[in-house]
């Protein structure tokens, strides 16, 4: 009788890692989400520092990405089987930080709270958080490292002068393209399939 048990136990173990093996994989299809919302805001960075009608390039940019991001999402559908739990769980994670970070943004440009290390702080905060509840949902290392890097650029931008804040969201945000540049790899990797 309790080798039945045993044996039941090890079964539900060997499916709760499969399933998590499974949601790494399948987030490994993200990859270029992860590459859209780092390079997006760093080429608004840039817009803003070096180009034309800088007040135009985190409206334009965003939206750019809101619509490219809606586009490759309804595209990745219709490839994917069944969505689990856990992608439904990591994906309530990034949707919910995403509609924060916005409405945090929203809130204060139209109340005119224009202190930039408030935002920088919970912008930073935020995108840690989502990252770490994604890499202890799939228990997955890479991904928490990059949660790190967010609470490490959160940190600092509770200290640094208000100068350095931009030149530490670029270094933040070159973190997510890191991850989304391997994440893409590892799905093109045939030896990954």
């Amino acid at each position: 009788m309790e080798e039945l048990e045993n044996a039941a136990i090890v079964n539900r173990l060997n499916l709760i890692e499969a399933m998590m093996a499974e949601g790494r994989h399948a987030t490994q299809r993200w990859g270029w989400m992860f590459l859209l919302w780092g390079i997006g805001p760093l080429l608004a960075i840039t817009w803003e520092s070096h180009w034309t009608d800088p007040s135009l390039a985190w409206p334009v940019v965003t939206v750019m990405c809101v619509i490219a991001n809606g586009i490759l999402i309804k595209m990745s559908r219709r490839k994917e089987g069944v969505r689990t739990t856990l992608m439904r769980s990591v994906g309530a994670v990034w949707a919910s930080s995403g509609l924060t970070v916005l409405l945090i943004a929203i809130a204060g440009t139209l109340s005119g709270f224009g202190d930039p290390r408030s935002f920088y702080v919970a912008f930073f905060a935020i995108v840690g958080a989502a990252h770490s509840a994604s890499s202890m949902i799939l228990r997955w290392l890479p991904q928490f490292l990059a949660a790190v890097v967010w609470w490490a650029a959160t940190a600092a931008a509770l200290v640094l002068p208000p100068g350095n804040l931009r030149c530490l969201s670029v270094a933040a945000l070159v973190s997510n393209v890191i991850f989304g540049a391997w994440l893409t790899y590892r799905e093109w990797s045939p030896k990954n399939e």
